[in-house]
């Protein structure tokens, strides 16, 4: 995410920081801005990650498809895990914004820093003949089913 200029804000945002002014709302509003931009960015590495694994050129030699994939793979995580972290930033602030529009709040999850610390698989290996993508389907089904109307909007982003 390192694409557009970094954030501003402090580490933690508390409320009470922009109500006796010392935090800026106009920073507030930058970091927003900046949000937006990094989303569309996140979205584009992820469509280049699926056309790059949904396309295999006959040019091209297993060992050097592998690494491209791995790149972008890599790339995606990355923008994801740093958008996170400056989205979990202004959560305090959007969860006010929900309160005050009268829509329920994101709460992050008490074992925050385990999932922040989880290690991500080492994928300098060959991928292996199993077929993972099942795996990582049933347990999206599983979360999904988890949560009310299938959907995840009263949690944060954590990876």
């Amino acid at each position: 995410m390192s694409s557009t200029s970094e954030s501003k804000l402090p580490e933690i945002i508390k409320i009470d920081d922009i109500s006796s002014g010392r935090i800026d709302p106009n920073l507030i509003y930058q970091e927003l801005e900046r949000l937006k931009v990094e989303i569309n960015i996140l979205r584009n590495d992820m469509s280049l990650f699926l056309k790059a694994l949904a396309t295999i050129p006959d040019n091209q030699s297993q060992q050097e498809y592998y690494k491209i994939i791995v790149s972008r793979l890599r790339t995606v995580q990355n923008s994801i895990k740093e958008y996170c972290v400056e989205y979990n930033k202004l959560l305090p602030i959007i969860n006010l914004s929900q309160i005050k529009l009268g829509h329920e709040v994101e709460i992050l999850p008490q074992n925050r820093t385990n999932a922040s610390n989880q290690k991500t698989p080492d994928i300098k290996q060959e991928p292996k003949k199993s077929n993972t993508s099942n795996k990582a389907t049933a347990s999206a089904t599983t979360d999904t089913q988890n949560n009310k109307n299938g959907s995840n909007s009263n949690q944060p982003i954590v990876l």
